[in-house]
């Protein structure tokens, strides 16, 4: 049965490893930036390149993911959804598909995070993150309100 699954967390809250169970285990299709970037442009891409190349990526991903949730393939949409606003276009996409979209919220714990991340980081062919970069992105990161929850079915990881 078609399904969005969709992931909610900051930088190395667990999103990618929990996508990876919810593929195997409801045999879903999982889409994963990171991974498609490393694959396409390496492990660490320009700074100054990297939003264009990341929205390339998105771009692609929404055209495969919409195009097998309409084919009845269940998907895993592995992004984070930090901020409302992406929450909000989401909901509406899987409205407009008719697509039921159950929201997968990890903890937020930047101590716990950027130790995942500065593990990760030492592993060949990792995605790569510096620490600025994560500080930088912290104050982005806005956890899901109490008036979205009622708005699509949530899963506290």
């Amino acid at each position: 049965m078609s399904a969005i699954h969709a992931l909610h967390g900051f930088i190395g809250a667990g999103k990618t490893t929990l996508a990876r169970t919810l593929e195997r285990d409801l045999g879903a299709l999982r889409f994963t930036p990171d991974e498609w970037m490393t694959t396409l442009y390496g492990a660490d891409p320009p700074a100054a390149e990297y939003p264009a190349l990341l929205a390339r990526v998105r771009a692609l991903m929404h055209s495969q993911w919409t195009r097998a949730v309409t084919l009845g393939v269940p998907v895993i949409l592995d992004e984070g959804l930090w901020t409302r606003a992406s929450r909000d276009e989401l909901r509406a996409q899987a409205a407009a598909l008719g697509v039921p979209l159950t929201l997968h919220v990890l903890p937020f714990d930047p101590a716990t995070a950027w130790e995942r991340v500065a593990a990760r980081n030492d592993q060949p062919g990792a995605h790569f993150v510096a620490p600025a970069t994560f500080e930088l992105f912290l104050p982005r990161f806005e956890p899901l309100t109490t008036d979205e929850e009622p708005l699509q079915h949530v899963v506290r990881h």
